[in-house]
């Protein structure tokens, strides 16, 4: 599907880039990022469930972009600092990529 289904679907990738975020906020509070032991932890289980909508949704390069872009923003406005979540889309985006 690619390119076509992730411009029709851009609020349900949206979605569920939030709900990433949600998931990831829940497990690793703002005051655990310090814990680099706890991150890679939490990291891991972020890729496993973002890989899992990716091969579900059959996302392209849009929707990749989209739901990294969706988890960033809303890693933000729960009050993370904007260069970790930065930091982790942008290894997010990564592990999206190499996967194709």
């Amino acid at each position: 599907m690619g390119f076509v289904s992730d411009l029709f679907s851009r609020s349900t990738i949206s979605a569920q880039g939030k709900e990433l975020a949600t998931q990831f906020s829940k497990r690793l509070t703002k005051e655990r990022t310090g814990d680099a032991k706890r991150v890679a932890a939490e990291y891991d289980i972020l890729v496993g469930n973002a890989l899992g909508y990716q091969r579900k949704a059959s996302l392209g390069v849009l929707g990749k972009s989209q739901l990294i872009n969706s988890f960033q923003w809303a890693l933000i406005d729960e009050g993370y600092t904007e260069s970790f979540a930065r930091e982790i889309g942008g290894q997010l985006a990564m592990r999206l990529a190499a996967s194709e």
